[in-house]
């Protein structure tokens, strides 16, 4: 038997107040003012969409802005922006129009429902990322 692949979506014009948690992968189009947390699959921020909050997923792909922490364990993809601390345990790319402000720090492993706090302070180095200036 087969295992069914589950993935939600959180359209444009879709306001969440409030924590989503999920077992399966989601895209968020909409503005979500709390944490965005899966504990498998994929995590994807849309080019319209807000988190005001921390972001965790297996993969995280940003085109659109965060205001809050992010955390990845497999693979971080940013193309949008973020405003907040960024710890990753597998890799990280960043597109041409990345717009970064806050720490990133690779670590050498994260579980789901890491205190992302104690996960950054206890990694050394970090990097510095610098607010982007705009043209």
């Amino acid at each position: 038997m087969t295992q069914q692949r589950t993935f939600s979506l959180i359209q444009a014009g879709l306001s969440i107040h409030g924590h989503v948690a999920c077992d399966h992968g989601v895209s968020c189009f909409g503005l979500v003012d709390g944490d965005l947390r899966s504990s498998r699959g994929l995590v994807h921020i849309g080019s319209e969409g807000l988190i005001r909050g921390t972001v965790e997923g297996d993969h995280v792909l940003i085109d659109g802005t965060v205001e809050g922490d992010v955390a990845a364990r497999i693979s971080l993809h940013i193309n949008g922006r973020v405003k907040g601390r960024i710890a990753y345990a597998g890799t990280i790319r960043l597109g041409t129009s990345a717009a970064l402000e806050g720490n990133i720090s690779r670590v050498p492993t994260l579980t789901y429902g890491d205190g992302l706090e104690s996960t950054i302070e206890a990694t050394a180095p970090t990097m510095e990322a610098e607010p982007a200036e705009k043209v």
